[in-house]
């Protein structure tokens, strides 16, 4: 009886574990199943989520597609940003599986495992049948049990209803059943099919894992650690580093550059053939391109191409990928997606404003230092002077050999500041390069908090302007140009003028000196010549260069001889700006230099610049002597010492004697020959001046009209005073008498338009 019932455990052990490998093997098939579905799932909601593909499946679905914010939404927006200061977070971008999914799927998967695991394991090991069913299962396998072993087996339990039974007939029917087990193998009767079944379902599953893992063993393990809910990037055959410059200046074009490695088409080949047989095509990765996802603050977000640029310079198998975006100065965030690969972290840029001028009304100016040959300050310094637009930077009128200064602010520290002259050369434009040693473009000095910069550089005769390069410490240079203008003095000679002829006092208490006493003295340029007499020459000059020296300029036109019967250099030259610097012996005007007149003004009193004289220059001479007093050359002093430079004006007045002049004639053989000045002999003058630029060979002002004085006898210079005196005193006294009638017309307007007297009440 023992080994009969050994036999039945046996067979109901070996039944409970071929469930438990039958269970087991479709519980292996199922999770597995589902496990790969899940890690497929993951794979591909991290590949494509995000993607424009997937956006633009959700925007044509009538559910996910965004919709426009209403007017109201669109008020309450800005209300709260411009009230409040609030800005709403910017909508999550899904571009990776989201938690709520991994969760899903991991919590899914254990309760599909937990069921599966008491439907599958559980339950077929608690429903294995008894030992009477299969002792029962047996009888029916093997008809020679008959009713035996069942019999056999309840009745040798302890708990059998025994009563009334032979035990010799139990015994005998106990040991039948177990003589007939003993010779029939009951494991037999176990179907060992299932296991079969089992290997068959759960194979395909394992082999599936086993070689996906041995294929891909790190992708396996970290989808697998990604179901159990560890932090696991996947692993991807392209590789994304973002290498873009943080930083870009305000309004420029922004470069977003990415660093690739792994599996990209590579152009090798089309790069091979073009270098070797010169042959092109467009490269494998012309049509290679990723997706960049571009969001500024507080807008929508925005895709552009990620396109192939070159390969990385120095680092085999990695290549840059660029997306130029345009203009901009709003900060944003950016990600990108190429293929498989795409950035875990979002870039970001953000604009920061380039070097330029601050905006204080006074970031720029500019002045003009005047050159050292017109003299210096009681100080020591050169004379500056502010010209209109200074405050702007311009400069206008300003003077070769001076130096112009420019003082600027900055709107943030800059790492460089240069300063370049421009030239006009032609209708060309050119830099002004600083000669060796004295490099003026760079700062003669620069503020230690670096926003401040001055410069001092020359100016030049094609000066027209210059403008001001910028470079911060990142790098940004001013794009807009900090151009200003210089307009250059036009370099002409001093302005000379012959002032007219007058016989009046300088002095204005003198009875002759008076104001009214001015018509009776002034004579234009009629006062006449006599032989032995002097030509009055009474002159101005001016020049923004100074007025250094000057001269009378002079030559005699003889009486009766043609113009043609002259010397040749005399034909030629009508004017003494035409041989100012011809060789002294070749010259046809002579040049008589005026001498430098210093003056104290307390002794001889103010300059009359009409006359050409001081106050007191006539003081306590005859009338006579008073016609031999010369003020040849007087530099005027400055009206502000302290601002202006004295000598950019002078006068005086030249009594130019004739006595001893001598005139070119032929000497009728062809040749010619000096002779004394005789009675309607033309003596003509001119003034001429020089500024005090030191430059050699500058030309001198003259003055714009010549003075010309024919001679003539005592007698006719008598009569011709004379008659000027008469016509004088006919002036004085027609003018009385205009002023007369002028009183009384007054004074009758005055009587027949008196004011009436208020009547009394």
């Amino acid at each position: 009886m023992n080994l009969l019932l050994e036999q039945l455990r046996h067979w109901r052990r070996t039944e409970r574990l071929i469930r438990a490998v039958w269970g087991g093997a479709r519980l292996v098939a199922i999770l597995g199943t589902v496990l790969a579905l899940a890690c497929f799932a993951d794979w591909t909601a991290d590949r494509y989520l995000g993607s424009e593909t997937w956006r633009r499946v959700l925007n044509a679905t009538w559910v996910f597609a965004p919709t426009a914010p209403t007017a109201e939404e669109r008020w309450f927006s800005d209300h709260m940003r411009l009230a409040h200061g609030f800005r709403p977070p910017p909508a999550a971008v899904i571009d990776d599986t989201p938690g709520w999914m991994h969760a899903g799927m991991t919590v899914g998967q254990l309760a599909l495992a937990l069921g599966l695991a008491y439907w599958l394991l559980v339950r077929p090991w608690l429903r294995t049948p008894p030992i009477d069913d299969l002792a029962q299962h047996a009888e029916k396998e093997i008809p020679a049990f008959g009713h035996r072993l069942v019999t056999a087996i309840q009745l040798n339990r302890p708990a059998a209803r025994t009563q009334g039974m032979s035990p010799a007939l139990i015994a005998a029917v106990t040991r039948e059943a177990g003589q007939l087990a003993a010779a029939h193998n009951l494991l037999q009767l176990v179907d060992y099919r299932r296991l079969g079944f089992a290997l068959l379902v759960a194979s395909p599953v394992l082999i599936g894992w086993t070689v996906f893992g041995l294929a891909k063993p790190a992708l396996a393990g970290v989808l697998l650690r990604r179901q159990l809910l560890v932090s696991a990037e996947i692993p991807r055959s392209i590789q994304l580093k973002n290498v873009s410059e943080e930083v870009w200046p305000i309004g420029a074009e922004v470069e977003v550059r990415y660093e690739v490695t792994g599996a990209y088409p590579r152009p090798w080949f089309t790069d091979r053939l073009r270098a070797e047989h010169g042959f092109a095509l467009p490269p494998p990765t012309a049509g290679f391109s990723g997706r960049l996802r571009v969001e500024p603050d507080g807008q929508p977000a925005e895709a552009y191409n990620l396109v192939y640029e070159k390969e990385v310079p120095d680092k085999p198998g990695a290549a840059y990928f660029v997306t130029k975006l345009p203009p901009s100065s709003i900060n944003f965030g950016f990600s990108a997606r190429l293929d498989s690969g795409r950035t875990r972290e979002t870039g970001r840029v953000r604009f920061e404003g380039r070097p330029q001028l601050s905006p204080d009304g006074d970031a720029l100016t500019a002045e003009l230092w005047l050159p050292k040959f017109l003299g210096t300050q009681p100080d020591g310094g050169p004379f500056v002077r502010r010209t209109d637009g200074w405050v702007r930077g311009d400069v206008s009128d300003a003077l070769p050999l001076a130096q112009i200064r420019v003082d600027a602010k900055f709107n943030k520290p800059v790492r460089s500041a240069r300063l370049v002259p421009i030239l006009r050369e032609g209708a060309r434009e050119r830099d002004f390069a600083p000669s060796a040693g004295d490099n003026f473009q760079l700062p003669r000095d620069i503020d230690s908090d670096r926003r401040s910069a001055v410069w001092l550089f020359p100016t030049n005769e094609k000066l027209i302007g210059y403008r001001i390069e910028l470079t911060d410490d990142r790098g940004f240079t001013n794009e807009v140009p900090i151009r200003r203008t210089v307009r250059m003095l036009e370099d002409r000679p001093p302005a000379v003028v012959l002032l007219p002829e007058s016989t009046r006092h300088p002095d204005p208490e003198n009875y002759h000196g008076a104001s009214t006493a001015k018509l009776a003295h002034e004579w234009g340029d009629r006062f006449p010549l006599a032989e032995g007499g002097r030509v009055m020459v009474v002159y101005s000059a001016r020049s923004e260069q100074g007025v250094g020296r000057a001269a009378v300029a002079y030559r005699v036109i003889p009486k009766g001889v043609a113009p043609d019967a002259m010397p040749p250099e005399w034909q030629q030259v009508q004017h003494p700006r035409q041989d100012w610097n011809w060789p002294e012996n070749k010259k046809v005007f002579k040049r008589l230099p005026l001498k430098p007149v210093i003056a104290n003004l307390a002794a001889v009193g103010n300059y009359v610049p009409d006359l050409g004289l001081f106050e007191k220059s006539w003081q306590g001479l005859s009338k006579f002597d008073q016609f031999k007093v010369n003020v040849e050359f007087y530099s005027l002093p400055s009206p502000n010492p302290e601002a202006e430079p004295a000598g950019l004006e002078a006068g005086g007045r030249y009594m130019f004697e004739i006595d001893g002049l001598q005139k070119t004639v032929p000497d009728g053989s062809g040749g010619f020959t000096t002779a004394k000045l005789e009675v309607g002999d033309t003596v003509e003058l001119y003034v001429e001046a020089f500024d005090k630029n030191p430059t050699p060979g500058r030309a001198p002002g003259h003055s714009q009209e010549a003075r010309r004085k024919i001679v003539v006898t005592g007698e006719e210079a008598g009569v011709a005073i004379k008659m000027r005196d008469e016509q004088n005193r006919q002036l004085q006294l027609q003018d009385k008498l205009r002023e007369l009638a002028t009183d009384q017309a007054d004074l009758f307007r005055q009587t027949t338009n008196a004011p009436k007297e208020p009547e009394k009440k």
